[in-house]
Formats: C-alpha cells, structure tokens, sequence
C-alpha cells in the first residue's frame, strides 16, 4: 500500500487526463527519413504557435504553452497532463507524463514498484524482479531560472516529438521509460519574462524583465533545496518523492562567453554525503549527451572545470539523497533572450583551447536561439535514449542499492540527538518539521536515557542515520570541514571555492543544539508519526500581566500579531525574576481577553511558553509603538530584498516595499529596512524611466534630493536598520563613527562563525552569549565614536564554527551589530548578513528587535 500522503499526490495527478506533446528532431537520434507520424490531427509547434520553436525574436507564451500540451493531453494516448499544484502567485504547476499508452495506464503500479526499491530492507531478489518488470522514471525540468528561457521551448518540441512520432527511437523510448516533464520549475517566472519579453516588443524598453522572476527570491530558487521555503520547492519535491526519478535532467542556460553546452562530469569538491552510484551515473549521461552532440558537429561543448554543486545541499538538491541522478546542462544564452548575440571582435564564441574537457571548440562569432533549443533537444533526446535502453539497470542501482547503502553505511555518525527543553522550541519545531518533510525517519524518547555519557531528557528527538536518509540527515547536521587537499587539482594548484556556500549546518542556522552520537546506545524510542509543537499551557488569567520571554525567533510572530490585536506590548530593559527568572527583553503584556486569545493561538503553533503574573515586575523598559509601520528599501531584482519580503511574511510584519514615490514623504515609516545589496545608487539613480515600463517606476531613482530624506527620516525621529553590504550604505548616508577593518587576507564564502553577543543590549535581545553568525565575504566595523554594540566577534583563535575560512582572528574585537543614535532617530546597523536566503534565523531576533525597538519610546514600568 501507498502511505496516505503518497497516494493522495499520486492520485492527484492521475485524476484529470490532458496529454502533452512535442516536436521532432534530426541528428543521432532523430527521426530519419522513414519515421511514421501518429496523431496526425495534433498540430506541430510551428502550426499552433505560428512559429518553430527556436525562432529569432519569438517565444512561445507559457499560458499558450500549457493549452498546447493540454490539445495533445486530448488527441495523444502517449501523452497525461496534470496541474500538480498552484503557485507562490496563483498559476497553474503543470507536469507532463509522456509514455507508452500500456506504461500510462500501469503507472500506479510503476510508482508502487520504484517506491518499494527505494524502502529499508528489500530483499535483493525482490528489487531484482521489480526493476526488471517497472520503468525509470525520467524527471525533465525547464526554466527553473526564468529567463534561461530555450529550454521550455525544446520541452515543446520534446513532447510533440514522442506524441506523434513512430519510429525506432521513439518506440524505445515510450515502451521503456516514463518521462517526467516539468515545463517550467517557476511558472510565475514564465509569465513574468515572455509576458514582458512580448510587451515590450517594437519599444524602446529593455526586453528583459528587470525585477525578480519568482515573487520573492529570483534567481535564488535554486538554493532552497534543503529548507524549502517556497512552494514550488515543496511541488517539486513531492513529485521526486513520489514517482522516484532515476535521473534529473535540469535544464539551464549561463552566460554568452562561456561553453555552448556545459554538461557532467562535475567539478570538485565532492561532499561525503552523495551516493557514488548517483555522482558516477549524473557523469555517464553527460559524456553520452556530450557524445551525441559532438557527432552533430554541435561544437563547443565542455565539461569539468565548473559547477562543483555537490558540496552542499542547497546546490546539488535533496532529490540526489533519493538516488536520482542530477543531469544538469547549461547552454550558453543569446542577446536579449531570443536574438542573435555576436562576439564584439568577430572572434568564435566561448574558449578556444582544444583540450580534453573541451574536444571541439565552438567556431563561429555567433550564437542564436535555434542553437540553443537544437543543444538541449540533442542532450535531452540522449540522456533519454541511455536510461530507457538500460532501466533495470538504472533501477536497480539507483534506488534499491542508493538506498541499501545508506542503510548499511559506518562511516556516519550512529545517530543526531536533539535534547529536548531547548531555549527556542520554535526552531526545534522548524528543525523537525525539515527532517518531517524530507520524509526522514524521525524517533523520540519516551524515557531518560544516557548516550556517549550524556544524559538526555524524555521527548528528546533521535535522528539515525541508517536509514534511506541517513545521509541527508548528517549533510544538514554535521560539522562541515572544507575538503582544502580534495578541493585542489594538484599538490600545488589553487584551491577550488565552492560554487556555492561552504555549510548549511541546520542545527547552527536554527540557533538548535544537536548532538552526535558515534556509537549505538540504548534508549526507549517510538517511531514520530507527525512533528507537533512542544506542549504549552497558558497559564490562569494572571492579575497583573503575561510575560514572554525573548530567547525564541518565533517570538516574531507573538509581536506582530499583538500590533495586528491592537495590544500594548512592554519590553523590559533589564532582567527581572518572578516565579522564573527573565532576560532583558521580556513581552509584558496586559491581561486583556483579547491579548489572551492572540497569545492562546501563537503560544499552541510555536511551542513558545506564556507565562503569568500577579505582580508588575519593577523593571524599566519600552513602550513598543502600536502598529508599528514598516518600510523595505531593495530595489529593483535584489535577491536578499525578496527573501526579506517572504520572511516578513512569514511572520507577519506590517511592511510595505517603499517606492520611489514615498521619497517625498517618508513619514508613512516608523522603521525603514536596508536590505543587503542596496546602494547609493539603488536608490539615487534606480532603474531607468525610459528603458522600463511604468510598472517599474516603484523603483526609479530618486536622485540626491531622495537620498537626503531618507538621511532626514533617521535624523528627524525616524529608525533604519541595515543588513549586510548596506551598513555600508548606512554609513555613508548618516556619516557614521565606523570603518571597515576586515583585510584582504580574510576568506571566508559563507560559513558559520563564532560571535558573541551582548543580551542587555536591545538589538541582541534574546540571544545567548555566544552563537554562530553567518559571514559570506561581509565587513567587521572598527567603531570610531559613540555606539551600543550588541554583537562582535570573541577572541580565541580561529573562530570558524562549520565551513571554510581562513584569517578568522582578523575580525577579533571587531563589531558586527550596532545601533547608533542619530539626531532623534536610530540606526541599527548588521554588517554580515543575518538575513542571508532566510537561513541563519538564530540572528532573526537582532532584525525583529531592530525593527520595533528604533520606534518605541522609554517606560519607568510596565
């Protein structure tokens, strides 16, 4: 039987039959002169569209798209297609299912069979029968990246090709193999890029969309592979977890100057935590795409020397711990998405050293969108043709023995444990819920038990790691050590930087302690059917006020829906102890009935604890603003400003983005937000008017006349908090008492580092005395004048917590948060950025206080 949430995804998707379909192509895998057509009444591409795919200047809409695929879904046997899910915006997440009419009607019984290859305890004649009698599934995904917009043109020549075609290869195909075709991973993003691309044709705007291509975090869908924030993460994700693809083909598109084509082998450095049987396997279809396109004469196609994503799990992706083999292909990308782009000397495009990572360098001065969609339809049409021709093959290794191995491994710690009573159980519960998702086999102690002479309470969770996710589950939780000799192509040649982060240590990022346990260890366990909150009780109507403590970055949410009830909110400045003892920090709120029911329902979904009083404690503090009003300044497709919007979101907050318009009175702000990567000149000179439609002019430029009211908003009462590259922009806005000091020697790409923390302090709120913070090429500030610095970094050597650095004891005693007075505003200023992708959210506290406190006026009591 199918687990419950399985088969409620399972049959999702084959409830509504539409069929999808695509083009045919020459070449090693063409159609040849002789091939039969069937579905004669479905329409080519070039007739529906009235234009061939690959056309200079066309693109093929992705609302056109989606009822093309819907007309072969009605005229094609071969072909299902389904909404999988809605989008972050509300537009159809469409797949496509492209087999053999006897393939399409057992699918059930495939995904049944290749589900039960990949279980804990097979037995090896029993995943023997099944992957001789089920199909691969074979996962294609195009335009995740929304620009990178030939390959979902090829999936429409992909998919007509196998609805209509009856020929050999097809047959083969079909009758083998089950595709899975994912037309675009950001649906939204489509919309976005050709709606626009086809509006602004015949003007004087720019062709390319200028903003972000998913509404929150653009170009960054592709880094959220191991907390899945956005929904068309959790899509995908379902999707893999269910049809269990053998391989992945993840089709993309880079820059105009480097190879036509990049596909596998991979770069370096290799993580420990990826199956062999799936690296070697991803590098066996590349040099087979790479085979067929160099006897097209397909030139320029290079491997190696790039693309090292296998060293993180926010990069290479969750469905490699599943045994799918991550096939990516990277096209090089015309001018202007679909017009010709031209070399500026007349020289051949791309690198022109013949060597062994590139046989045949490209040798023309120019690159069109034909060529693209015809590269992806020839490593496409390979990468196909070697997993139907060998699927038991690829069944058998890629989910029973990835799978087997994982169960069988030594090499892991025995098991994570994650002690119970923590001081943020709103992080443990994101934690688990992580692991929950990934569908990670979750244990908790019914008992007290002692594991490597360390006591543990009852409800203690326990992570194994022999189990089908076991390496998954210590990619995210263990300590990472930079592979600084495997990371090196010889003795003496350069290290090889990650082409991503160095670390996504979960625990750390949580703000969570977890423990690894070498050695098995006894303990009375059960088996975590659903990951709840931790148990709270409000307390009895207190007479005097609740109190919660500041030590969880949920209490996010406990602020912002108190401003949402209209409810006062107290803060106290210093600690104080009634029948427990409070950190500075600490929500006193008024007994009201309508604060209770706010605190009932926040309390119940965060695990957070309310507490009771019926004595005012006698402590100073704050009086935060009611409704406190919230402005975030992130310009045109910034990234770190996205993520800022969906975490804003997340919790609640009262923030609108400012827009250029608002220069003139910024009033309408209590605190304004700095997002990372905001400039001077994001915001005096922005985008352009005259290159961008008015739907764009939210982030025009406002000149220095701009740039002087923000300066006056601080100066005139008003509060700023900046995160990462923009305290530098702080700076110089407000002329603060602070310099850089961080040398050129220091190298440190995103990793975990030691800081300490001053909880008296009102931006360090809630924080412990020590913590990592995340640091990813950021600036440490020398403090030249008048500050309260909430968070520095300690002495004692290297202060390297998960990841690579080199130079850490430069950033001794400088400072990372500070908050300044100017005139009769604030400014609270992050130079690393706290906020990065909404990952380290043991530092969210340093932005939610921040964003409260600035506004907030002084109070002898509660």
């Amino acid at each position: 039987m199918l687990p419950r949430r399985t088969a409620r995804v399972l049959a999702a998707v084959l409830t509504a039959v539409v069929l999808v379909g695509v083009t045919s192509s020459s070449g090693a895998f063409g159609a040849g002169d002789t091939a039969a057509r069937v579905g004669r009444n479905i329409p080519t591409p070039k007739d529906y569209f009235g234009f061939a795919m690959g056309t200079t200047g066309k693109l093929a809409g992705f609302e056109k798209i989606k009822n093309y695929f819907r007309t072969i879904d009605d005229r094609s046997d071969r072909v299902r297609y389904q909404v999988a899910d809605k989008t972050t915006m509300g537009n159809d997440y469409p797949v496509v299912f492209v087999s053999s009419p006897r393939n399409l009607r057992d699918l059930p019984r495939i995904v049944r069979d290749n589900q039960r290859l990949a279980e804990r305890g097979v037995p090896e004649s029993e995943a023997r029968r099944l992957a001789a009698r089920s199909k691969p599934v074979y996962l294609m995904e195009g335009t995740l990246h929304s620009t990178e917009v030939g390959n979902t043109q090829a999936l429409v020549d992909i998919v007509h090709r196998f609805a209509t075609e009856d020929s050999d290869y097809t047959r083969t195909v079909l009758d083998n193999a089950v595709l899975m075709i994912i037309p675009s991973g950001n649906p939204d993003g489509q919309h976005m890029v050709v709606d626009h691309f086809d509006r602004t044709a015949g003007t004087a705007y720019n062709r390319v969309y200028p903003d972000l291509y998913h509404r929150y975090i653009g170009h960054d869908d592709n880094r959220d592979w191991f907390m899945f924030t956005q929904r068309e993460t959790r899509t995908r994700v379902r999707l893999e977890q269910t049809y269990r693809p053998v391989a992945g083909h993840y089709m993309h598109q880079a820059g105009t100057g480097g190879p036509r084509l990049w596909t596998p082998p991979y770069d370096e450095p290799l993580g420990t935590g990826v199956d062999p049987i799936t690296i070697q396997s991803a590098n066996t279809q590349g040099q087979v795409a790479a085979r067929a396109l160099t006897a097209e004469n397909k030139r320029g196609v290079g491997s190696d020397d790039a693309y090292g994503i296998f060293w993180n799990a926010d990069v290479m992706g969750f469905s490699t711990f599943l045994g799918t083999s991550l096939f990516l292909t990277e096209i090089a990308s015309a001018k202007d998405l679909a017009y010709p782009y031209k070399s500026a000397d007349g020289k051949p495009l791309g690198p022109q050293d013949r060597t062994i990572r590139m046989l045949q360098p490209y040798d023309s001065d120019t690159w069109t969108l034909e060529q693209i969609v015809a590269y992806a339809e020839t490593a496409a049409y390979a990468g196909i043709d070697n997993v139907a021709k060998n699927g038991t093959s690829w069944l058998y290794n890629n989910l029973y023995q990835v799978s087997r191995n994982a169960t069988a491994q030594t090499d892991l710690p025995y098991a994570y444990v994650v002690p119970s009573g923590q001081r943020d159980p709103f992080a443990v519960l994101e934690m688990m819920r992580t692991f929950e998702f990934g569908r990670a086999e979750i244990e908790q102690a019914t008992a007290p038990f002692t594991a490597n002479g360390k006591s543990y309470p009852a409800g203690s969770y326990v992570l194994r790691t022999r189990q089908p996710m076991g390496r998954w589950i210590d990619q995210l939780l263990k300590t990472d050590v930079y592979p600084e000799k495997a990371a090196r192509k010889c003795g003496d040649c350069p290290l090889i930087m990650p082409y991503s982060e160095t670390t996504d240590n979960l625990g750390l990022l949580l703000g969570v302690d977890v423990d690894p346990v070498a050695k098995p260890f006894g303990a009375s366990l059960q088996r975590v059917q659903r990951v709840t909150p931790a148990d709270t009780r409000l307390p009895a109507v207190p007479r005097a006020a609740y109190l919660v403590a500041p030590g969880s970055y949920g209490v996010a949410h406990v602020l912002s829906q108190l401003q949402k009830a209209n409810v006062p909110v107290f803060r106290s400045a210093k600690e104080f102890t009634t029948d427990h003892e409070f950190a500075p920090g600490t929500l006193v709120i008024p007994p009201t009935p309508t604060a209770r029911q706010v605190l009932q329902q926040v309390s119940a979904s965060t695990g957070i604890q309310v507490h009771g009083t019926d004595t005012l404690p006698k402590v100073d503090g704050f009086k935060l603003k009611p409704g406190t009003r919230v402005g975030l300044v992130r310009g045109a497709n910034n990234m770190p400003g996205g993520w800022m919007m969906w975490m804003l979101d997340q919790y609640g907050i009262n923030y609108k983005v400012v827009s250029a318009d608002d220069y003139a009175d910024l009033s309408k702000y209590d605190t304004i937000v700095l997002s990372d990567g905001v400039s001077k000149n994001t915001i005096v000179n922005g985008l352009d008017p005259a290159k961008h439609p008015k739907e764009f002019a939210w982030a025009r430029g406002v000149g220095d006349k701009g740039w002087s009211s923000l300066a006056d908003f601080v100066s005139g009462g008003g509060n700023l908090v900046a995160i990462g590259s923009a305290s530098e922009t702080a700076r110089q806005l407000l002329k603060l008492p602070i310099e850089n000091a961080v040398p050129s020697s220091v190298n440190i790409p995103g990793a975990l580092i030691r800081a300490s923390y001053k909880p008296d302090v009102p931006a360090a709120w809630g924080m412990p005395k020590e913590w990592p913070v995340w640091f990813n090429r950021d600036a440490a500030y020398r403090i030249t004048g008048k500050a309260d610095v909430a968070s520095s970094y300690p002495s004692g050597g290297d202060l390297l917590a998960s990841g690579y650095a080199k130079g850490t004891e430069a950033l001794t005693g400088l400072a990372n948060v500070a908050t300044f007075d100017v005139g009769k505003g604030h400014a609270t200023l992050a130079a690393s950025e706290i906020t990065f992708r909404s990952w380290p959210r043991a530092t969210w506290p340093i932005v939610i206080n921040a964003i409260y406190q600035g506004p907030s006026t002084p109070a002898t009591h509660p």
